[in-house]
């Protein structure tokens, strides 16, 4: 009987697919987690504690709460959020009132009155998104460097792929494995950008007016794909 390896069937079909695995697999777990909380644990005290305590959602995921039927579930969620940053503003010390009445009375207390409040407003915890996002990452970076061995089927799989993103592949660089994974990633990993460049460089000579009559082929978007490839994916919307 065949031991089934967590993760790996996931990495490989994302390997299998356009643009950044990783980016591609944690955009799906967002997706997933968004709906689950906009759906499911609007009401759930841990989940309520831990939007209030990031003030919200990062600008990256935030826009995942815009969805066909999400209007009250992200507006009940808002206004917990909301509710915290006014109750920031109108607590304090006891000699000096609130903070917001401190600023506009231009009372210092222990230190400047707006950096007091600011930071009160802070957030004091990351992202629930991002946060889940990061465990999922691990995940699949140990997956990866525990079975990315010379010939194994999933370095055969990366190096046909359009490896990992500038932030996801030196995320899996820092974790400093041992073995020979790390530098077989590294090979494939140039070897995929030496591809991409060799594309970039057709790119711009057919754009070049001497050259504007060829016919652009498979690096007709290398441009779009360079910016996923250093930044992370790019939205899918934009592709189109």
């Amino acid at each position: 009987m065949t031991t089934r390896i967590p993760y790996l069937d996931e990495l490989l079909s994302a390997l299998a697919q356009p643009g950044c695995a990783f980016c591609r697999l944690l955009d799906a777990h967002a997706d997933r987690l968004i709906d689950a909380i906009l759906f499911e644990m609007v009401n759930d005290v841990k989940m309520r504690d831990e939007l209030n305590a990031a003030r919200g959602l990062c600008r990256r995921h935030a826009p995942l709460l815009v969805r066909t039927g999400s209007a009250l579930g992200a507006a009940t969620m808002m206004q917990g959020v909301i509710k915290v940053l006014l109750r920031q503003m109108d607590s304090g010390e006891a000699t000096t009132g609130s903070r917001l009445r401190a600023l506009l009375r231009g009372v210092e207390g222990d230190g400047p009155a707006a950096e007091s409040l600011a930071a009160a407003l802070a957030p004091i915890a990351p992202c629930p998104v991002c946060a889940y996002e990061t465990t999922y990452a691990g995940h699949y970076a140990e997956t990866l460097l525990r079975q990315a061995a010379p010939g194994s089927a999933t370095l055969v799989a990366y190096e046909a792929s359009a490896g990992l993103c500038l932030p996801h592949f030196g995320d899996v660089l820092a974790r400093g494995a041992p073995g020979p994974a790390p530098a077989q990633l590294v090979a494939a990993q140039r070897a995929i950008w030496s591809r991409l460049n060799d594309e970039l460089e057709e790119f711009l000579r057919k754009n070049d007016y001497r050259f504007q009559k060829e016919p652009f082929g498979a690096e007709r978007d290398s441009w779009q794909r360079a910016i996923s490839a250093l930044s992370g994916q790019l939205p899918a919307q934009l592709l189109e």
